[in-house]
């Protein structure tokens, strides 16, 4: 499976247990970064130790109630993230603790979006329709007086004990009824707004840049007047290149790391 898994395959992939262990969360994120997220939890608990091997790719799809390709791309991305190696005729092994704390909040792919979504919480603080004038128009790319529903709101980890991003939103208003009523966001709003219009976001950007936090956004996190963060901005658009959503989070220093993994061959 990929992605893009048929509402049939995952409902196949959902389907309850008798024995009351892990069920999948009612949630757009895709039913592999579930597993990984579960395995990784596993991990941080100690319950998979640094050194061991964890469970086969069968044992795990049988316990888990999931597809064996499930679980293989739910370990895959693990490896990538360096939790876990693999050797032939050895297995699966364990190589470090999950650091939930810490995670790398900056995408590299559309699955990264949906995962930063599904293991956070945007917590919304502000909502109203606006009309793109002057810099806003600029920044948006569209034609002065264009209207948007903006958004405001901090980004939590599920525990909530720290707020890491500070978060605003422009979904076209158009197309406001999908997020309107959100209070709480856990899923992508890009997702959301797929769901709404049937048609599929088709080209993502992103944009990164220092910048310097100041008065409501650093009052929000927690932070002082000039402390440094990094803005990342995101663009969304349809088809001929029409933007959907703009949105853009900004992140204090030593809240995120960026992670990238180089590999030979590659």
């Amino acid at each position: 499976m990929t992605e893009a898994e048929t509402s049939a395959a995952q409902a196949h992939d959902s389907e309850p247990r008798d024995d009351g262990s892990w069920k999948p969360e009612v949630t757009t994120a895709p039913l592999y970064l579930q597993v990984a997220h579960h395995l990784e939890a596993r991990i941080a608990s100690g319950e998979f130790g640094i050194g061991s091997l964890l469970p086969t790719e069968n044992d795990l799809a049988v316990s888990l109630g999931v597809s064996r390709q499930t679980v293989r791309q739910a370990i895959g991305l693990l490896r990538s993230r360096g939790r876990l190696s693999a050797r032939k005729g050895v297995g699966t092994r364990v190589e470090a603790g999950a650091d939930l704390g810490s995670k790398r909040f900056i995408a590299h792919s559309r699955s990264e979006l949906f995962e930063i979504a599904s293991e956070t919480e945007l917590v919304f603080s502000s909502k109203q329709e606006i009309s793109a004038q002057g810099k806003l128009a600029v920044e948006l790319g569209c034609r002065p007086g264009r209207r948007f529903l903006h958004m405001t709101g901090v980004r939590y980890p599920p525990t909530r004990q720290r707020a890491f991003s500070w978060n605003e939103v422009y979904v076209d208003a158009r197309l406001a009824p999908a997020v309107r009523n959100l209070s709480v966001a856990k899923s992508a709003i890009f997702h959301l707004i797929e769901e709404y219009t049937g048609e599929k976001i088709q080209e993502i950007q992103q944009d990164i840049r220092p910048v310097a936090m100041t008065g409501h956004v650093a009052a929000a996190l927690g932070c002082a007047d000039g402390d440094l963060a990094l803005q990342v901005t995101r663009r969304y658009y349809g088809s001929g290149r029409r933007l959907i959503e703009y949105a853009f989070q900004i992140l204090p220093a030593d809240r995120f790391t960026y992670t990238t993994t180089l590999r030979a061959g590659t």
